[in-house]
């Protein structure tokens, strides 16, 4: 009976010494090089890509690299060089995302970003500003009114004639200098906006808004240039904060844009930072 409880006993010492080397065993595993290795969230690019980046092209060796890495982008995105060899964003808009790519330390370095459709809102705001001329020049005023921000803030300056200017502050300042000049003016009731629609968009966030630039050959009355700035309310639509627009004749006596956010007084208005430039 003792030698068969010893064989019993020798057999479960047996047992639990081979669980105590299967369990080790498993931790020198676990703690392998290999495996304990936190996986690196950074992803790089090869400086290689340079020349397609600036290029502004999504190429299939660029989504491949990305792709063992971890990050699989559609096809379709698209890349903009917002500082040549510096600095450029890829948009991925099936998915809705965007990385920045920054160059440093013989690397590119890809940094989650904000994603913004910024082709597709650039559109959107030349289609605007398009639709803006056509309801004046058709002198659909209430239509036209309707395109602006109407806040406090809104701004409208035109120069014309002998370098004769116009301007108002606010929503109502807005609306009377419209009426002004297709009724109440001697020489604009019959005027028009003339010229191509805008050939330059910038948009970036300001805050929590969507705020946008832009500027082009287009004016009111005669040959010269415009400058709009625009916001993106709440409600998803874009509108119409601030316009300026000059006769070619008076662009050499006003050089500076009274409607750009170093001049304006609350710094808020017309922008042209590269970085926020969008390819058209």
């Amino acid at each position: 009976m003792v030698k068969e409880m010893t064989k019993v006993t020798e057999v479960i010492l047996g047992v639990l010494f081979l669980a105590v080397v299967i369990l080790l065993g498993c931790g020198e595993e676990s703690a392998s090089p290999t495996k304990a290795t936190k996986k690196n969230d950074t992803v790089i690019l090869s400086t290689s890509y340079i020349d397609v980046l600036n290029g502004e092209e999504f190429s299939a060796g660029i989504m491949q690299e990305l792709s063992t890495q971890g990050l699989k982008l559609a096809e379709t995105s698209t890349v903009w060089a917002r500082i040549e060899g510096e600095e450029w964003l890829i948009t991925d808009t099936e998915n809705e995302l965007a990385f920045s790519i920054l160059s440093g330390n013989d690397k590119l370095e890809l940094q989650k970003t904000g994603f913004i459709d910024y082709r597709g809102e650039a559109e959107t705001i030349l289609d605007l500003w398009a639709t803006y001329m056509k309801l004046y020049n058709d002198r659909e005023i209430t239509k036209l009114l309707a395109l602006w921000n109407k806040k406090e803030s809104d701004y409208i300056w035109l120069n014309f004639s002998g370098n004769e200017p116009v301007g108002a502050i606010g929503a109502e300042g807005v609306r009377n200098v419209l009426l002004k000049i297709t009724k109440g003016h001697h020489s604009t009731k019959n005027d028009n906006w003339v010229g191509s629609n805008m050939n330059e968009v910038y948009i970036k966030k300001r805050g929590t808004q969507l705020v946008a630039a832009a500027t082009g050959p287009n004016a009111f009355r005669r040959a010269g240039a415009t400058w709009v700035y625009f916001v993106k309310t709440n409600t998803g639509k874009w509108k119409i904060s601030k316009v300026e627009s000059i006769e070619q004749r008076n662009m050499q006596i006003h050089k500076v844009v009274l409607i750009h956010e170093k001049e304006a007084e609350d710094g808020v208005g017309f922008f042209d930072d590269p970085r926020t430039k969008v390819k058209l």
